[in-house]
């Protein structure tokens, strides 16, 4: 079944052209049809090879450091994926796309980027001279190579699933997936090689020493940050069809741009010469250098979060009218995940923490059943989340109405 056709109005959200009513978008992530999505999965799959041979060299030599930092920064990953979680951001698209975005880029990206960087700063060292590459060489070809694969895999799944990039947040989360991958990949691959030549005989240390720096100490302004701030420029491009070409490339080109300086400075030499060698001050060093980044990003999370409100409240008054369903004060706050949070923080401190955990299954379910709706239609098919929220309310009503 094809979706309808379908295009902003001047508020941003979508009508159909043909009947008026909603559009209802019925694109999954598993497309066999469409090129992208073999593109995608060949080039991930390649990526697993590459990840494996170079796992299996890290077993062979530092076995310790291989599972554990398999296990840390697994674990990583896991804190990353709950705070999502925790702010209902996972709700935008099924698990599968958060799947292959991670994958992208710590698969199919990193595989690319490793080779790519010594290419560039191998040409560096020709054109200019080897010191110059050994101080400016990272901040020259990593941005370059880096930002520019980790957004083609935001493409590509756009590529795969347009219809379910609806919303500004719809792309900055999978953007903000594909860094995360990058980024885990990338530290579990340096966690392994700096063991291999780590000057003693210690196979922990390299592993607790790669967690606090590239961990602890960068892990909020690394590639997760960048990939958001770039794959904002994909986002305006897809949802402002009606403007100017030269306008939306523009803005995708002045995103990539802005994601590329703040990969630069993190990358380049600045700053290095105001600081000693000691983790106090190289720990002021690496905030200084990275606040830029986690600012951009956060504004654009912000901005993100707004029209996302606009939109679930547009889609909640259209295929969810009944107030049994989503009350006035929770449609209020329906695109404002702190807000959510909040308030089932509230509910745990009054009403105790099984209070909290109905209100956020209650949340979750409402979610789910508008973003159901939006796909496929008020039916059978959304009939069970429905139901949840009917059934969770029972629950969660009795412990409220008894502490009043």
């Amino acid at each position: 079944m094809n979706a309808p056709v379908f295009e902003p109005n001047d508020q941003g959200l979508p009508t159909n052209q043909d009947t008026g009513a909603w559009p209802v978008g019925t694109d999954s992530f598993f497309q066999p049809r469409r090129v992208a999505f073999w593109v995608l999965v060949a080039l991930i799959v390649n990526g697993l090879f590459y990840l494996a041979y170079m796992f299996s060299i890290g077993l062979r030599v530092v076995p310790v450091t291989a599972l554990l930092g398999l296990t840390v920064w697994g674990i990583y990953t896991l804190l990353f994926v709950l705070a999502f979680g925790t702010l209902d951001l996972l709700e935008q698209h099924p698990p599968e796309a958060y799947v292959l975005a991670f994958a992208w880029g710590g698969l199919g990206a990193v595989y690319f980027a490793a080779p790519a960087n010594i290419a560039i700063q191998s040409l560096c060292a020709k054109l200019v001279s080897p010191e110059f590459v050994a101080v400016w060489g990272p901040a020259i070809a990593g941005p370059v190579t880096e930002e520019f694969l980790k957004l083609m895999g935001v493409i590509l799944l756009v590529l795969v699933a347009r219809n379910q990039f609806q919303t500004y947040l719809s792309v900055l989360i999978v953007g903000a997936m594909a860094g995360l991958g990058f980024q885990v990949i990338e530290n579990l691959s340096y966690t392994v090689r700096s063991s291999i030549h780590f000057p003693l005989e210690n196979q922990v240390y390299p592993v607790l020493l790669n967690l606090f720096t590239r961990g602890l100490l960068s892990g909020l302004w690394s590639h997760a940050a960048y990939t958001t701030i770039a794959s904002f420029g994909v986002a305006w491009f897809l949802l402002h069809p009606r403007r100017p070409m030269a306008a939306r490339i523009a803005v995708a080109v002045l995103c990539f741009v802005l994601a590329w300086a703040m990969h630069f400075i993190w990358n380049s030499p600045f700053l290095e010469d105001l600081f000693d060698g000691g983790y106090g001050e190289m720990a002021v060093m690496l905030v200084i250098k990275g606040l830029p980044a986690i600012i951009v990003a956060g504004l654009f999370w912000q901005v993100a979060a707004r029209e996302n409100g606009t939109y679930l409240h547009a889609l909640a008054a259209w295929f969810v009218p009944e107030r049994d369903l989503i009350r006035d004060d929770e449609w209020v706050r329906l695109g404002a995940p702190m807000q959510r949070y909040k308030v089932r923080r509230e509910m745990g401190w009054t009403h105790g923490w099984r209070a909290r955990r109905l209100k956020t299954h209650l949340q979750r379910e409402q979610l789910r059943l508008i973003r159901k709706a939006a796909t496929y239609g008020r039916g059978a098919q959304t009939l069970r989340h429905e139901l949840a929220v009917r059934r969770l309310r029972a629950k969660l009503d009795p412990i409220i109405e008894a502490k009043a």
